[in-house]
């Protein structure tokens, strides 16, 4: 990679760097690392964090809580495996464990064997912070999301790779698609009209001498598993070329697809949400949603079940494998607590064996650099009938990077993979994770605090104009000298300690009108 590639995705720069876990006093100035894009210039008039999620209490509203009593959710694509999948995999692995570590997908096929009790409150209350415009879980205390990252360390999807619809080029190829095709036809002229799962499995179970079990294998691993669809429990035919090419070792990015359901389908079950009072009180999902709350158990302390103890040849989803969450009384209260207080975990992944990113200044292997690659890159991900934006700039410190305000991104309609093919010690030393503590710059502390107020004034509205304006004035002044490098860290932090007093007064007045509103219904 060459420096304009590595400066078109990441910034190095001094700035005013403030502690999450502090009261928003400058800890210091020093140099950063973020995630492009960032705003160049500061203005709180039109420059506005996500306002999906009001950040004023809404979720104690009744509306919201018919929302979680009532929706029917139907997580089709939250597939529990079954003792003979189990032991379907048991009798191939042996076979064809070369060809799964060539693909990339031997340890994301043990991780369908595991089950993964459901949460559907804690699922719920991730959707309805979810933000369609942003793909990014809107807390009070900052966003979050699902990354690339969390999908390959978490599912053991492979980032890299080649596209998931690349078509099938050989004759061979194309003489095993024909067979395939023919098998599920056979089973459309049955009785069941359909080529079902465990029918598809018996049958290849029980008749060792096909020539296309493996292929066989693999699309039922890929039509319940990993790209299941509303064609209820029936083997897809549009996943043969994937099997065909996985089969003899060819590694497919299966990652970016699946992040895109999942983004798909966050967005339409935040929509049901808050469609509730038009009674659509049932919504059916077809992302692996066992994901999304694989992740949330990884970063969130206070839901955390005591995981399992692993072997370091396990895949990590093994951690929660049957492992019941506690009974928390209100998830709500713990999602939305001070995430940056220890409560959520910013890097869960950074030991992990299974993402070998950086050790003594060399980087073991290309392909992991490569995969951080593009982990940090905004793209567009291209899924099974869907394409979703992929912006990390937006939680920069999951990565490890600094936080600054994120830049405003059009919609792009390129390919989310690019080859890169040399690297050097800068490079790696740019974009290891954070050897110091990630911080977000002074100016993000004051615009998402700023979110806050403001969401709060659009919901109560009693917010003093007067009070906020000049709350406004002086954040707008510490930024302009921040900027212009003027102000030293002594009036930056006199400044700091005032503005964020009266940002709590505000806060509490807030508090005090809401406690008021909710005793009057």
């Amino acid at each position: 990679m060459d420096a304009e590639s590595v400066d078109s995705i990441i910034e190095v720069r001094e700035d005013v760097m403030v502690s999450p876990s502090s009261v928003g006093n400058p800890t210091c100035t020093r140099t950063a690392y973020f995630i492009k894009p960032c705003i160049e210039q500061y203005s709180p008039s039109h420059i506005h964090p996500p306002t999906q999620y009001m950040l004023s209490g809404t979720l104690n509203s009744s509306k919201y809580n018919h929302a979680k009593l009532a929706l029917d959710v139907r997580y089709n694509g939250w597939k529990h495996p079954h003792d003979e999948w189990k032991t379907w995999v048991q009798l191939m692995e042996p076979k064809y464990e070369h060809l799964w570590v060539k693909a990339g997908i031997h340890q994301a096929i043990k991780g369908s064997t595991y089950q993964i009790h459901r949460n559907h409150d804690l699922i719920l209350g991730l959707a309805r912070r979810w933000c369609s415009k942003t793909n990014t879980f809107v807390f009070p205390w900052g966003e979050a999301t699902i990354t690339l990252e969390d999908i390959k360390v978490c599912g053991d999807y492979s980032i890299l790779g080649e596209p998931f619809c690349i078509p099938l080029e050989t004759e061979d190829e194309k003489e095993t698609e024909a067979e395939l095709i023919a098998t599920r036809k056979m089973f459309f002229r049955s009785k069941a009209r359909r080529a079902d799962h465990k029918p598809w499995m018996m049958h290849f179970m029980t008749n060792n001498g096909s020539q296309v079990e493996h292929e066989a294998f693999l699309s039922f691993w890929l039509s319940r598993f990993v790209f299941p669809s509303d064609s209820r429990n029936s083997i897809l035919k549009s996943v043969f070329p994937i099997a065909i090419h996985l089969a003899r070792g060819t590694r497919v990015a299966l990652a970016p697809a699946i992040l895109a359901s999942l983004y798909r389908d966050l967005t339409l079950l935040n929509n049901n949400i808050i469609a509730i009072d038009k009674n659509n009180l049932r919504v059916t999902v077809w992302a692996p949603f066992q994901l999304v709350q694989v992740w949330a158990l990884e970063r969130f302390q206070a839901l955390q079940p005591q995981p399992l103890v692993i072997e370091q040849s396990q895949p990590r989803m093994a951690r929660w494998h049957t492992v019941k969450m506690p009974k928390i009384e209100n998830i709500d209260l713990t999602l939305d607590c001070d995430g940056d207080r220890n409560c959520f975990l910013w890097r869960p992944y950074e030991n992990s064996p299974s993402l070998r990113l950086y050790n003594e200044g060399l980087w073991e292997c290309d392909s992991e650099l490569q995969s951080f690659v593009f982990c940090l890159r905004v793209s567009e991900l291209v899924g099974m009938g869907c394409r979703e934006q992929y912006l990390p700039h937006r939680v920069a410190m999951q990565f490890g990077m600094d936080q600054d305000i994120p830049g405003m991104v059009e919609p792009c309609h390129t390919d989310s993979l690019v080859n890169y093919c040399s690297w050097d010690r800068n490079l790696c030393k740019a974009l290891c994770p954070n050897q110091c503590q990630p911080n977000v710059t002074f100016r993000y502390y004051n615009w998402w605090k700023q979110s806050k107020i403001d969401s709060s004034g659009m919901e109560d509205g009693h917010i003093a104009k007067n009070e906020w304006n000049e709350t406004r004035r002086k954040s707008s002044f510490v930024n302009e000298m921040q900027l212009r490098d003027v102000a030293g860290p002594c009036m930056v932090q006199e400044i700091s300690f005032n503005l964020e007093n009266r940002i709590w007064k505000l806060e509490r007045e807030v508090a005090k009108l809401k406690a008021a509103r909710f005793a009057q219904v």
